[in-house]
């Protein structure tokens, strides 16, 4: 750890199951008992509570914060990773929707405006939130020998 108090958020996708928070939670839970002096908390990008703007209220509330490092708890970057999940902590996003959208292969960037609103149900308006020091997004799990030793496992599991 460095000398700035830094804050951790572990993000989930979010679900209506109880079973997503179940493991972000023990996710939290694993991290402090290794590290029981880290400030950690978990989020949900959308559907369940708490958000982004909740959990960071409450670390820098109850925290004297410079930084706080989110590890999105997703396989691989999406759209989520790319462009949501910024936009939702107020940093900037290197995402470009052209290299996703039709079949348009021009990398030139366009300045053309492309605020996007995900078509998700939210019973209410996103909070804000206020923080101004470092907010540093990490990437997702992605490509991990880890990963793959977990995949074998299950597979293993029914053979």
């Amino acid at each position: 750890m460095s000398d700035k108090k830094t804050g951790i958020l572990l993000l989930s996708h979010g679900s209506r199951l109880e079973e997503g928070k179940k493991v972000i939670e023990a996710y939290k839970n694993m991290y402090l008992e290794e590290f029981p002096e880290a400030i950690v908390d978990y989020a949900f990008m959308e559907i369940r509570k708490p958000g982004i703007p909740e959990t960071i209220k409450k670390l820098t509330t109850e925290n004297d914060l410079e930084k706080i490092i989110v590890v999105p708890v997703f396989v691989a970057h999406g759209l989520h990773t790319k462009r949501d999940i910024p936009d939702l902590l107020g940093i900037e996003s290197d995402f470009d929707i052209e290299e996703v959208s039709c079949h348009h292969h021009d990398h030139g960037h366009s300045h053309g405006h492309h605020h996007h609103h995900h078509e998700h149900s939210h019973e209410e308006e996103e909070e804000e939130f206020e923080f101004d020091g470092e907010i540093i997004l990490t990437d997702p799990l992605g490509v991990d020998k880890r990963m793959y030793e977990i995949i074998k496992d299950r597979v293993s599991e029914h053979l």
